[in-house]
C-alpha cells in the first residue's frame, strides 16, 4: 500500500502557482488594455469618420453655395459686357471719323433759305445729299457754300431735274462732296473762328 503525504502548509503557495498566477494576472491586464485600445481606436475612427462626414457636407454645401455665386456672377458679367458694348457702339459713334456734329452744324448754317434737304448720307470721308429748291441760283449758291466750308475736299456739279412738291413747279438737285479728316476738320474750324473773332476785334477797335 502506497501512501501520499501533502506536507504544504496551510496558506503558502508554491513559487510555480505565484508565476502561474502573476502570468494570468499579466495576461488579462494586456487583454482589457487591448480592449480599451480597440474600444478607443473605435471611438476615434468613428468620431472622425463622422467628422469627415460633416466636413464633406459643409463642403458640399459650400460647393454648391458658390456654384450659386459664380452663376449670379456669369450673369452680372454678361449683362455688364452687353452694357459695355452698347457703351462701346456709342463711343465709337462719338470719336469716329465722320463728322456728323460739326458738319451738321455748318450745314445749317450755308443751306440758303430756299433750299430744302430731303435726303442725306454720311460716311467717313463722304457726303451725299439730295434735295429741292426754288430755281438753279439757289441750288448752285448752295453748292458753291458747300465747296467753301471746312469739311468740304470736293464738291460735284449738282446734277438739276425739274421736279414738282404739292403742285409747285420746283427744281430737284442731287451732289456729291468728299470729307477731310475729322481732326483737319475740327483744326479748320478753329483756325476760322480765330479768323472771324479777330476781324470782329479789328472792326471794334477801329
Amino acid at each position: 500500500m502506497v501512501v501520499k503525504l501533502d506536507l504544504r502548509l496551510p496558506g503558502k503557495e508554491t513559487r510555480e502557482e505565484r508565476e502561474s498566477g502573476y502570468k494570468h494576472l499579466l495576461l488579462f491586464t494586456s487583454i482589457f488594455l487591448f480592449a480599451i485600445a480597440g474600444t478607443l481606436v473605435f471611438i476615434i475612427g468613428g468620431w472622425q469618420l463622422y467628422s469627415l462626414r460633416s466636413q464633406r457636407l459643409e463642403l458640399k454645401e459650400g460647393a454648391l453655395s458658390n456654384s450659386e455665386k459664380i452663376a449670379i456672377m456669369d450673369k452680372e458679367l454678361g449683362r455688364i459686357t452687353g452694357d459695355m458694348s452698347k457703351l462701346e457702339t456709342k463711343l465709337d459713334y462719338l470719336l469716329s471719323d465722320i463728322p456728323s456734329v460739326e458738319l451738321l452744324t455748318i450745314l445749317a448754317k450755308i443751306l440758303p433759305e430756299g433750299i430744302t434737304i430731303e435726303v442725306l448720307s454720311m460716311t467717313s470721308g463722304r457726303l451725299s445729299l439730295s434735295g429741292i429748291g426754288r430755281n438753279e441760283e439757289e441750288i448752285l449758291q448752295f453748292a458753291n457754300n458747300l465747296h467753301m466750308a471746312p469739311f468740304a475736299n470736293i464738291v460735284s456739279v449738282p446734277v438739276i431735274s425739274p421736279a414738282n412738291r404739292n403742285g409747285v413747279n420746283m427744281r430737284s438737285f442731287k451732289l456729291d462732296c468728299t470729307l477731310f479728316p475729322l481732326a483737319q476738320i475740327i483744326l479748320k474750324s478753329d483756325v476760322d473762328e480765330l479768323k472771324h473773332r479777330n476781324v470782329v476785334s479789328e472792326d471794334r477797335v477801329l
